[in-house]
């Protein structure tokens, strides 16, 4: 059985599956793909594609990222109580407790939702706050993203790609036993990655460093690769 929970983040509400063990999948509420299970917030109607956006007057897609310099989380810590009214985990059933250590909100889509799964949900946001704040360049949630045989390999050579780096489609390729003219199926498998920010589809630009596309939006795509000490020239 898959259980889900949806957390608040600085980037927006995002829906969590897990199989009771593992971590399966991680999307933004508004991604095409984004599960909708039962209770979870209905999301804004997404007007853009994935390859949409603009900076200064400039589709995001042709920029180029280029690493800096920087010192400090690109998100400031939040006060839980005054921009998360849900702060702490909320049951179902009503049954809620707070955390006002914790910046992201959790709410469980199921009634009963078994300890361990709430194991993996509490990991997951207590991580993905962290990496936020700046504290976190590592991930150690199990993960199960559930997918063909070649999807898993390209997503396993995302896990490989460092904090504060980023990597070509032509590279992905050359890891997964592909020469670099695969760009296009490695792509593609890099799109349908389930699991967001964890598994680190972002890293990945085209070989000029452009950032081409990302299912969760090129503007969540910029501020992550801000976070991680990028900027776009």
């Amino acid at each position: 059985m898959t259980y889900c929970a949806q957390m608040s983040s600085e980037l927006g509400d995002m829906v969590l599956c897990c199989d009771g063990t593992y971590l399966t999948g991680l999307y933004f509420t508004d991604q095409k793909d984004s599960p909708q299970p039962a209770g979870a917030t209905v999301p804004l109607h997404r007007s853009f594609g994935p390859a949409e956006g603009m900076l200064a007057g400039y589709p995001l897609k042709l920029l180029r990222a280029r690493k800096i310099s920087g010192d400090g989380p690109l998100f400031e810590a939040a006060d839980s109580t005054e921009s998360n009214p849900r702060a702490g985990i909320t049951q179902a059933t009503g049954e809620s407790r707070c955390d006002a250590s914790e910046s992201f909100s959790l709410e469980l889509m199921q009634a009963v939702t078994p300890a361990t799964a709430l194991a993996v949900f509490e990991q997951t946001r207590q991580e993905l706050s962290q990496y936020f704040l700046g504290t976190r360049t590592a991930f150690t949630v199990p993960l199960q993203p559930d997918g063909s045989v070649f999807q898993k390999k390209v997503w396993r050579a995302l896990l490989d790609i460092p904090f504060g780096e980023f990597v070509s489609y032509g590279d992905i390729a050359r890891a997964v036993g592909l020469s670099p003219h695969h760009g296009r199926p490695v792509g593609t498998a890099v799109g349908r990655n389930p699991i967001a920010i964890i598994i680190p589809c972002h890293r990945v630009l085209s070989g000029t460093g452009r950032m081409t596309g990302y299912t969760g939006g090129l503007n969540r795509k910029l501020a992550l690769l801000k976070l991680e000490g990028f900027s776009l020239g």
